[in-house]
């Protein structure tokens, strides 16, 4: 019985306040937008530190929000906090410990975040603020560096964040894409959703625009996954005409040109650096196969140790990984490259596991929730698939996306702890669904038995 009313009782967790969900949205616009590179007193009060750190305090000290044992039961976070120490291994193996010192700071602090998004987003509202908060820092962004969607013909930097170069803008803005397109479908303001239609296309654009080949890459197979398990396939069909259209109609000559040397790597400059990049990782992972060279420590030591055979250091720059993969290969070893494919693969399968669960039952809920499950995983495709071309392992996607995915999975399996329980077996007593529902059956049965004077 009391198994019963234990399961009864469980609900879909309250939200925590306002003024803490509303600081981790301001997290979104600190960090990408970086105001104090345009406002300098905001500079000088550190308001990029003093806002990530209130929106976790507030998480932290709710009253409400998800339970942090639900969290703290996850795989993902698990493996989050498995690489967050791996830093403070490496303290003790790495030549310079500064350079593991700044690391862990940008990493520490995007795994408060990672906390403060899976305790605030308890909702398919708060998710699509989330996603509207994400969508409206790249406009922003676009707005303040025109040029990236005005004169595709040429290559632009986007202000001095981490999105300032354009193959990073890219990247993140395939992450997006997805996400724009969940709002565009789903959100029932009709003003809103043509706002967002356009915020869709002009994160295409500015794909087009940096002329990233990763980013284009990206886009792509984002695009088709969409489209292959969007349950309109109509519709996504006709959207990826839009795009195919857009490509044609706004991409400059040397954008295709920049497409054409994905299948001539060989002769490209680029390439063949990445290539070695990528070589010189496993070397680095094989002499140091559990704790790699040192967070921050792939170019000093590629340009020091693990140039390729034969080539001196006049011959070639000190290079990055650009590789997500082989950054984490390279800088944490066997330990670093296990830790992100685990992180990839659990938040793909389990956004996966939830779409195929939902598709049993078919309400309008269950369906929007659905769908949400696939603009996350998306986006997640977008993360793994341009990262492969780019060294951003300590950037925020990693962090925000495996949230997004977690917070996903454990909203589905509060709908279902939530939910009436299945009919009863022929033959026995169905269980009522709450505890609120269990007592009018039982003063029902105490009146029958003349015992009404308990109630």
């Amino acid at each position: 019985m009391a198994g019963t009313l234990a399961e009864a009782t469980r609900t879909r967790p309250r939200h925590t306040s306002k003024a803490a969900f509303a600081a981790l949205l301001g997290f979104f616009v600190v960090e990408y937008v970086r105001p104090g590179i345009y406002v300098p007193i905001l500079e000088a009060v550190h308001v990029n530190s003093i806002i990530p750190l209130t929106a976790f305090a507030l998480a932290l000290f709710a009253p409400a929000g998800r339970a942090n044992a639900a969290i703290f039961r996850q795989p993902i976070t698990r493996w989050m906090l498995f690489f967050v120490a791996l830093f403070f291994v490496q303290f003790l193996t790495v030549d310079v410990r500064l350079y593991v010192f700044e690391k862990l700071g940008a990493v520490a602090g995007y795994v408060l975040i990672y906390y403060a998004i899976l305790r605030n987003v308890t909702s398919i509202a708060r998710f699509k603020a989330v996603f509207a908060t994400l969508i409206g820092v790249h406009v922003v962004m676009l707005v303040l560096h025109p040029g990236v969607v005005l004169e595709p013909e040429k290559r632009h930097y986007v202000g001095g964040t981490f999105l300032g170069d354009g193959n990073d803008f890219a990247w993140s803005a395939c992450i997006v894409v997805p996400l724009a397109h969940f709002l565009f479908r789903h959100d029932r303001r009709p003003a809103w959703r043509y706002a967002y239609l356009l915020a869709l296309l002009l994160l295409i654009i500015a794909v087009i625009g940096t002329q990233s080949r990763g980013g284009s890459i990206a886009l792509a197979l984002v695009s088709l996954y969409l489209v292959a398990w969007s349950k309109r396939r109509a519709a996504g069909l006709a959207l990826l005409a839009v795009v195919a259209g857009v490509v044609l109609f706004v991409a400059p000559p040397a954008y295709f040109e920049r497409m054409e040397s994905v299948s001539t790597y060989q002769a490209d400059g680029s390439a063949q650096g990445r290539l070695s990049a990528w070589n010189s990782a496993l070397r680095m992972a094989l002499d140091h196969p559990f704790t790699g060279v040192g967070a921050g420590h792939f170019s000093v030591k590629f340009g020091l140790e693990y140039r390729p055979p034969g080539v001196g250091r006049r011959e070639m720059p000190w290079l990055n990984a650009h590789s997500i993969y082989f950054v984490a290969l390279g800088e944490f070893g066997f330990s670093g490259i296990v830790f992100l494919l685990a992180v990839i693969g659990s938040g793909f399968l389990g956004c996966g596991s939830v779409r195929k669960r939902l598709h049993r039952r078919n309400g309008p809920r269950e369906s929007e929730l659905r769908e949400l499950a696939l603009a996350v995983q998306c986006s997640l495709i977008g993360f793994a698939v341009a990262g492969t071309f780019l060294s951003g392992l300590y950037y925020p996607h990693l962090f925000v996306v495996s949230a997004l995915c977690v917070a996903v999975m454990l909203l589905e399996r509060d709908d279902r702890g939530a939910q009436p329980e299945a009919s009863a077996a022929p033959g026995t007593r169905e269980q009522p669904a709450s505890l609120t529902a269990a007592i009018p059956d039982a003063r029902m049965r105490h009146l029958r038995s003349g015992s009404a004077r308990r109630w």
